[in-house]
C-alpha cells in the first residue's frame, strides 16, 4: 500500500465507481501513522491495532481500536502513534459525488451541502459506545469486506451503507466542543499551508528556498519553521526531502532510469546526498529498493506467452 502525497493526484476508485479500500495498513516509520495530505474525497478511518492521535486541520483527536474518524473533503489530515504499542488501521476514500442525487432536492440542500462547506461539523470519532455507533462501524466493516471481496452488488450496498451512516450522523450529532485541543491560530493556517505545499508539489525538481517557501505563506523564516512543523510534524527540509523521495520511489518502481538520474529528476542534485535521504526514508538504499520490482518485471518478460486459445 503507497501512502503517499499531501494533495493525492491518485485517482480513488474510477469515474463510475469513485470508492477505494485502504484494509489493515500498518504504521509508516518511527510514530507515523499517516503523512500529513488532503484529498477531495471523504474518508472513514477504523483503528485495528493499538491506537493514534490524529490531526484534522488544526484539530487532535485520539482514535483507539475499534474507534472510527470521518475524514471530510479537502480536510488536511495525519496521525502519529500514541503509546508504544503498533498500530493498524484501515480506510474507506470516496468522492461525495457518492451521495448525490441526480437533482438537487432535500437530501442535497439539508444534508450533503451543509456536509460539503462544513457548516456542519459532527464530531469526527466514532467511538462505539452507543448502539448508533456501533451501527457505523459496522457498515464501515461492511464496506471493507464487500469491497474486498467484491461481493454481488457491492457497488449498491457500498452506496447504502454511506447514506445509513450518514443519517446516523445527522440524527446523533453532537456540535464540536469549542474547548477541543486546537493547535494555536487559525483556520486560515491551513489555507496557507496547502498553498504552499502545492508549490513544493509543483516545484520539488527546481532548488527551494526557505525564504521563498516563507513569503508564499506571508511570514518570516522563524515563524515559517514554526507553524510548518505544527502542522505537518516536519520541518520544510524535511518534508520537501521526503516528497522527492517519494517521487522517486515511483521512478525506481516502473523506470529503468540510472540512479544518478532519478536524483536529479527529483530535486537533488548530489547522488551521495541523494542516497543518504533516502536510506533515512526508506531503510535501504536506491539500489535495494529498485531490485525486487526489476526482478518482477524481468520475470514477467521472460514468461513465455500464453498460446492464443488458453487466453
Amino acid at each position: 500500500m503507497n501512502r503517499e502525497m499531501l494533495r493525492e493526484n491518485r485517482v480513488h476508485g474510477h469515474p463510475m465507481y469513485p470508492v477505494s479500500i485502504y484494509p489493515n495498513i500498518e504504521q509508516l516509520s518511527g510514530n507515523r501513522i499517516l503523512d500529513c495530505h488532503w484529498h477531495d474525497e471523504m474518508e472513514f478511518i477504523i483503528v485495528r491495532k493499538g491506537k493514534a492521535i490524529f490531526q484534522l486541520d488544526t484539530a487532535y483527536y485520539n482514535v483507539q481500536e475499534g474507534q472510527a474518524l470521518f475524514v471530510n473533503s479537502g480536510q488536511l489530515h495525519a496521525g502519529i502513534l500514541d503509546g508504544e504499542a503498533p498500530c493498524v488501521f484501515s480506510a474507506v476514500v470516496f468522492k461525495p459525488e457518492m451521495l448525490a442525487s441526480p437533482d438537487f432536492d432535500v437530501i442535497q440542500e439539508k444534508y450533503i451541502r451543509p456536509l460539503l462547506d462544513q457548516s456542519f461539523q459532527p464530531h469526527p470519532v466514532i467511538q462505539g459506545e452507543q448502539a448508533w455507533e456501533k451501527d457505523i462501524l459496522g457498515a464501515i466493516d461492511r464496506m471493507l469486506n464487500d469491497n474486498e471481496k467484491q461481493s454481488p452488488a457491492f457497488e449498491l450496498s457500498t452506496k447504502a451503507n454511506l447514506y445509513a451512516i450518514f443519517a446516523q450522523i445527522y440524527a446523533h450529532s453532537i456540535p464540536l466542543s469549542t474547548n477541543r485541543q486546537q493547535a494555536a491560530g487559525n483556520p486560515d493556517k491551513v489555507d496557507k499551508l496547502k498553498i504552499v505545499l502545492n508549490f513544493i508539489h509543483e516545484h520539488y525538481a527546481e532548488p527551494l528556498k526557505l525564504k521563498e517557501l516563507a513569503g508564499i505563506a506571508g511570514m518570516s523564516e522563524g515563524h515559517f519553521c514554526r507553524f510548518f512543523k505544527q502542522l505537518t510534524q516536519k520541518s520544510p527540509v524535511e518534508y520537501i526531502n521526503y516528497y522527492r523521495i517519494l517521487k522517486a520511489s515511483r521512478l525506481l518502481e516502473s523506470s529503468r532510469m540510472k540512479i544518478v538520474d532519478i536524483a536529479m529528476e527529483t530535486g537533488f542534485d548530489n547522488l551521495s546526498y541523494f542516497i543518504t535521504v533516502f536510506k533515512q526514508w526508506k531503510g535501504c538504499t536506491p539500489s535495494t529498493y529498485r531490485k525486487p520490482f526489476s526482478d518482477k518485471a524481468a520475470v514477467i518478460l521472460t514468461e513465455p506467452a500464453p498460446h492464443p486459445m488458453n487466453e
